[in-house]
């Protein structure tokens, strides 16, 4: 009966072990295997970036406090500031990654134009890389407006309308056509050209 007693419980501890090694599934690839590190996404492009919400840093009419703009407006000390969609993306670094140009206004005691602030960098970590048009004697003085902004093979056109230097304030006489390219450094001009707007 001993002997019996003692078949009975060897059996009955080899299948509780056969049952618990059962229900341990063989290891798989997949979680042997770690994971593939995530790859690069869009959310990184400045094209994530709300433009319209955004802290922007001009020295417009002495302005030294970042203009923080709330659906694309913003105001310092009677100091105006303005974002206008849509903003423009591509690559004028030649790094692959597509700069942002974001047009605004800064209006003091009198309208400044309308120019372009270009971002590079990411949408974490954007990085002003300069200001357009340039202002400086390679264009002739005088506020214009950019109307339109293009970006193609690394050189960003801008096109708007702006003033001769007998033009009323109320009336822009010109059509001007700018191109520059970013020379590693600082943004070149490679065009700069003024026509007379046609009159009625």
């Amino acid at each position: 009966m001993r002997k019996l007693c003692s078949l009975l419980l060897i059996l009955t501890a080899c299948l509780l072990a056969a049952c618990g090694s059962s229900n341990q599934p063989p290891p798989t690839a997949s979680s042997t295997t770690p994971p593939p590190e995530s790859s690069p996404t869009a959310a990184t492009s400045l094209k994530a970036v709300d433009w319209d919400n955004f802290s922007y840093t001009s020295s417009c009419y002495g302005n030294t406090q970042p203009f923080i703009t709330h659906n694309g407006k913003a105001e310092n000390k009677f100091i105006h500031f303005e974002i206008y969609q849509p903003v423009s993306y591509g690559d004028l670094t030649g790094d692959g990654q597509p700069e942002a140009a974001v047009r605004y206004s800064c209006t003091g005691a009198d309208f400044g134009g309308v120019h372009i602030l270009v971002y590079s960098g990411t949408a974490s970590h954007p990085v002003l890389l300069g200001e357009l048009p340039l202002s400086d004697k390679t264009e002739p003085e005088g506020k214009w407006s950019v109307e339109k902004v293009s970006i193609a093979n690394r050189i960003i056109q801008l096109s708007g309308s702006g003033y001769s230097a007998t033009a009323p304030h109320c009336c822009p006489d010109l059509h001007i056509a700018a191109a520059y390219r970013w020379d590693g450094k600082q943004f070149v001009s490679t065009q700069f050209k003024t026509t007379p707007l046609s009159t009625p």
